[in-house]
């Protein structure tokens, strides 16, 4: 066989599993919970949340805004199952924010916990169609009263 026609089926298969191990890399995000983030087990890795947006400091970029835990359909290993499920501190630092995103939504949001500002600093956020979750909402802890 000619020279060049192996070295570009061979180059051509580096490039295809070079493409493959990059994909499943970047695939791999795990869900967390809040306090699953803040424990000494945590180590800076990308996770995503699924969360009920609680209330909303700021619309404006940065978006911030409290959030409870959810359970991820989706995740083999449910909260359901022994994980805690908690609630805390989200900035998102996203350029535009989902057409669904108010008040009591669901989300499922993307990024890292920052210990130093002591939020889930989120890069991207994808909000749940509202048919899918309405009348299911987790109604917000009560305030405790003023000192």
């Amino acid at each position: 066989m000619n020279l060049k026609i192996v070295a570009v089926i061979l180059l051509f298969a580096v490039a295809v599993g070079a493409a493959l191990a990059f994909t499943f890399s970047q695939g791999g995000v795990e869900y967390r919970t809040f306090p699953e983030l803040t424990s000494e087990n945590y180590g800076g890795e990308r996770v995503k949340m699924k969360v009920q947006v609680t209330a909303i400091e700021s619309n404006f970029n940065p978006t911030i805004f409290t959030a409870i835990d959810l359970t991820p359909e989706d995740d083999a290993s449910a909260p359901s199952r022994g994980r805690p499920l908690g609630s805390g501190r989200v900035i998102y630092e996203g350029t535009e924010l989902p057409q669904g995103f108010k008040l009591n939504c669901h989300a499922t949001v993307e990024g890292r916990y920052d210990v130093k500002r002591g939020a889930f600093v989120a890069t991207h956020i994808q909000t749940q169609c509202p048919s899918k979750y309405e009348g299911q909402e987790i109604p917000p802890p009560p305030a405790l009263p003023a000192p």
